[in-house]
């Protein structure tokens, strides 16, 4: 008896491949993530968007002025000696505290203006009293009007029994506003930095009392 060989049905794979939903549901999340932003952008405390605005300024100030003084040349003092080596007078030195100031300056006008990115914590979006200040850091942009004032001040202060210290403080004053409707804020902020401190024993010398 001839046997004929047995043809089995043949299962064909679709070439195409299912999509998995994990793309679709990251799109989905994000949208939702980014609805939930703009709207807890409306029930930001005052207090909240102030404080974002002052760690704004202050870091402004903080980078401006160690970029200024790293590039510093000298001293930022001048120290007359008599023939025996005792101080005789000490007086500021002005060209360089100028150009110290215009560094800060010019490097404050490019950031404390313009539109800066902030963060809040995610719990204020929520408008829950109760999260309000805790989670994690969520960016914000906001659009910034500042401006800056750089002074410097000299002191003559006792520092123990016939010793003194003359002294050279530099203050940087600025502050910021938004003048968005929406998410309305300004903050200022004074930073003080002691350029130079020279200690003096003996008589008081005569040291020149530097204007702003």
């Amino acid at each position: 008896m001839a046997r004929f060989p047995v043809r089995l049905p043949v299962r064909y794979r679709s070439s195409r491949r299912k999509r998995k939903p994990g793309k679709w549901l990251l799109l989905l999340a994000g949208a939702a993530l980014l609805w939930f932003c703009e709207q807890g952008l409306w029930s930001l405390s005052p207090q909240l968007l102030e404080e974002a605005a002052r760690a704004h300024v202050r870091s402004c100030v903080e980078e401006a002025v160690s970029l200024a003084l790293e590039e510093a040349e000298g001293p930022f003092v001048q120290v007359e000696r008599d023939g025996e080596g005792r101080i005789v007078g000490v007086q500021a030195d002005a060209a360089a505290l100028h150009q110290v100031k215009e560094k800060i300056l010019e490097k404050l006008e490019r950031t404390l203006s313009g539109r800066s990115t902030v963060t809040v914590p995610a719990g204020s979006l929520t408008g829950v009293a109760l999260l309000n200040g805790r989670g994690f850091p969520v960016p914000v942009r906001l659009g910034f009007t500042g401006s800056a004032e750089v002074e410097f001040q000299t002191e003559l202060l006792s520092a123990g029994v016939n010793q003194s210290c003359h002294r050279i403080t530099m203050v940087v004053h600025a502050r910021v506003y938004s003048q968005s409707k929406t998410l309305a804020a300004q903050a200022e902020e004074r930073s003080a930095s002691v350029l130079a401190e020279t200690l003096i024993v003996g008589e008081v010398p005569q040291a020149a009392v530097l204007g702003r």
